[in-house]
């Protein structure tokens, strides 16, 4: 995914289905296991779905997670696919969150 590589500090990135199936994924040298965060988050992704349904607040459009090691964005590409994208600290996450949304305009083209 250009996604990785476009954003300064980005470590990796994945389309993953709401079902737990990773659709296409990248990672920088290293060997980041993107496919699990995408997984475990996509978990929590349901849940504050939920969430803002029952508080009729409207679609969850996109997450972001700040960790000791690591930030992670999540957006929905589709009712049924998001991309999980791991930026090291210190990254711009401004540009990231603007490349991960046409990311996931563009994921959201192929995918219908």
């Amino acid at each position: 995914m250009g996604l990785v590589e476009g954003a300064d500090g980005g470590i990796a990135a994945t389309l993953m289905g709401m079902d737990g199936i990773s659709v296409e994924q990248y990672m920088k040298a290293g060997g980041y296991d993107v496919e699990t965060v995408g997984v475990e988050y996509g978990k929590v992704i349901d849940e504050i779905r939920k969430a803002s349904k029952l508080l009729d607040l409207g679609s969850v459009e996109e997450v972001m997670v700040a960790t000791a090691a690591s930030d992670l964005l999540l957006r929905m590409a589709t009712q049924d696919y998001y991309i999980a994208f791991v930026l090291g600290h210190g990254s711009n996450v401004g540009k990231a969150r603007y490349l991960l949304r046409k990311a996931a305009e563009a994921a959201s083209s192929d995918l219908v």
